[in-house]
């Protein structure tokens, strides 16, 4: 017994090197790796991650009939994806399975290529090895209680860590199984009724842009324009008809929960709104607008149904995710603006959803735009200094200051409105705490800019005394759903000055 016990634990350990070697390693090729510390700590999320896949391994083989299809199915699969992670960057998110479930069998075909199917070839053979070194080993004594004890150990590893458990979701096959169970919750929530709040539209113009743009992680005390000493907003700050907001609070700390009240009529007095009632696009909508959703992040579950209120929806990095480390821009969003902004004579409403100030934070800067150094050289971020960190962040949000001046050089000659907020700000190391989704004083409060045009100012100029007159006034987040609609000419049930920037 304990021969062919030990027997079986080689088979299983040598299957898991087989899958971390193959199929989660690809997801690392671009973590930093500049020196032994950043190659150690890969090994040691390897290590994690492989564990995950030791309990699948076990429980695969218990059985040999299980293992001969099991097995197999696991190197497809495992081929597909790490394959598509190096040769295209890209992996398993609910928009990709959207893509792939609405895309036509050319363009499919269009992806496919010798180097993937050579590469699925040799791991459907190395699978097959397997399988024939498992039909050698004889039936293991007490499968049932094995099966028992592995399920029970796997649960327990897997949720015995929220940022494991979070990671272990994005590697495969966690991350099939994960992300189509995303997709389905998507799929239930756009289906779902939601109330409109009552609204007056009294003085809409016929041709007017909006843009709004949805920061991620930045902090108001780290822009240039609120007084802090780096040139972080040196564009902006140069800038005519800018104001900044810097008293802007957040109550929530993290993407899934602050962006639903910035969309939302949710507020301090109604927080289930988010949940039950329309965004201010099904409105602008109602009132003429053609709408865009521009995003470089995910179909966020909890505001999924409010991105398809627009007429259009565009994913540039559809095929990213905050667990991948691979160069990811903001500018990436502006050839489909560009693209979409052809009807000068129109009512438009643009949101740009941006991957921002997210950590890694060097990947979201290019090259070209990093202006302040040492940056960071560790995927861990305790494993930097504070100034790395600190510098690295900056860069992010003199970054912003170009994508933001470039919208508004698009811009400046219509009859435009540009709001800049962030979900959320973003923790440095203050009382040990770093990046967000925890509790600490920077992480509630965002950056908040408002641009305007002439054209603008022209037709809205009480708008604009009332603009310039709040600039030093607090404000929760959820006066964006007032003031956005407010701003074009629309009122709706329950607003109020206190959570209208333009009045």
């Amino acid at each position: 017994m304990n021969r062919v016990f030990a027997k079986y634990i080689v088979w299983v350990i040598c299957t898991t090197l087989w899958v971390i070697i193959c199929f989660i390693a690809p997801d690392f090729v671009d973590s930093p790796k500049d020196n032994a510390l950043s190659i150690l700590t890969i090994g040691a999320y390897l290590c994690a991650l492989g564990v995950a896949s030791l309990w699948i391994a076990y429980l695969l083989g218990l059985n040999k009939y299980v293992a001969y299809i099991g097995i197999p199915i696991w190197g497809i699969g495992g081929a597909v994806v790490s394959y598509y992670r190096v040769a295209f960057h890209a992996t398993i998110t609910p928009m990709i399975i959207d893509a792939t479930l609405h895309t036509n069998g050319g363009t499919i075909a269009g992806v496919i290529s010798w180097q993937l199917i050579g590469w699925i070839i040799l791991n459907l053979v190395v699978a097959t090895g397997f399988c024939i070194w498992r039909s050698r080993i004889p039936k293991l004594p007490y499968s049932w209680l094995q099966t028992l004890i592995v399920i029970i150990l796997l649960l327990t590893y897997y949720n015995v860590n929220g940022r494991l458990k979070s990671s272990i979701n994005q590697r495969y096959p966690y991350n099939v199984v994960h992300n189509l169970i995303e997709y389905k919750k998507q799929q239930v929530q756009l289906n779902s009724n939601r109330t409109t709040l009552p609204y007056k539209a009294k003085e809409v113009p016929d041709s007017i842009d909006v843009v709004f743009v949805l920061g991620e992680a930045a902090r108001a005390d780290h822009l240039q324009l609120n007084g802090y000493p780096k040139e972080t907003t040196p564009l902006l700050a140069t800038r005519r008809n800018i104001v900044s907001f810097p008293h802007i609070y957040s109550e929530a700390t993290y993407t899934s929960t602050s962006v639903p009240i910035l969309l939302s009529p949710a507020d301090s007095l109604h927080p289930t709104y988010s949940g039950s009632h329309t965004s201010f696009i099904h409105i602008m909508n109602e009132c003429g607008f053609r709408s865009a959703w521009i995003s470089n992040q995910d179909n966020g579950r909890t505001y999924f149904s409010f991105i398809h209120e627009a007429d259009t929806t565009i994913f540039p990095n559809a095929s990213k995710s905050v667990f991948v480390f691979d160069p990811w821009y903001d500018e990436q969003l502006l050839p489909p603006l560009d693209s979409l902004m052809t009807r000068p004579e129109a009512r438009n409403l643009y949101v740009l959803h941006t991957i921002g100030s997210h950590w890694y934070y060097n990947l979201h800067v290019p090259e070209e735009y990093i202006r302040f150094y040492p940056v960071t050289t560790e995927r861990v971020i305790t494993n930097n200094t504070n100034e790395q960190i600190i510098n690295s962040y900056d860069n992010t949000i003199a970054y912003m200051d170009v994508m933001v001046d470039s919208l508004i050089q698009r811009l400046e000659n219509r009859c435009a409105i540009l709001i800049y907020l962030s979900d959320h700000g973003e923790a440095l190391g203050e009382d040990g705490v770093y990046l967000h989704a925890a509790e600490n004083e920077a992480l509630h409060h965002p950056a908040c800019i408002v641009w305007y045009s002439d054209a603008y100012a022209r037709l809205y100029p009480k708008k604009i005394e009332a603009l310039k007159a709040n600039k030093s006034k607090r404000y929760r987040t959820d006066f964006l759903y007032h003031s956005i609609l407010s701003s074009v000419g629309i009122e709706t049930e329950g607003d109020c000055p206190e959570m209208n920037i333009f009045r």
